[in-house]
């Protein structure tokens, strides 16, 4: 039995100031919509490097210490599996600045709630908002917390 098969390493980290949260409105066609910043994890990246860069690259921030809060897996329409780490972020500087990834804003998490997020986005966000779940699982057959 075969124990390997090919991954998509990914990151999406929720920047947080006091109640506040940074979102960016992705302009991409396959996934538009609501989310928070993040990208691939490059060859040889930590996956905290990773989120520190992409942060970096979407929103002009440098973030410090994120905090690993979850995961996300989910296969494409290939079968090709996809693992998305869910990071936190309180501690930041620089100043804000949008990339052509889309625009930037900062929302209360009511706000969030009640916008047009990005597809299946509203099934991440347990992750990021209750310490009991870590864990997001999603394929054809099922959608589940954990």
């Amino acid at each position: 039995m075969n124990r390997n098969e090919p991954v998509t390493l990914t990151n999406m980290c929720m920047i947080t100031n006091k109640n506040k949260i940074l979102v960016i409105d992705r302009n991409d066609p396959v996934w538009p919509g609501l989310t928070f910043p993040g990208g691939h994890v490059e060859d040889h990246e930590s996956f905290n490097d990773s989120v520190i860069r992409e942060v970096k690259e979407e929103t002009g921030l440098d973030i410090k210490h994120p905090k690993l809060v979850g995961v996300k897996q989910f296969y494409d329409n290939d079968k090709h599996r996809y693992l998305v780490f869910f990071y936190h972020a309180k501690d930041f500087s620089g100043e804000l600045k949008a990339s052509d990834e889309g625009a930037l804003s900062w929302m209360s998490k009511n706000e969030l709630e009640k916008s047009k997020l990005a597809f299946n986005f509203d099934h991440d966000l347990p992750v990021f908002f209750d310490p009991n779940i870590s864990e997001h699982m999603l394929d054809g057959k099922r959608d589940e917390l954990f």
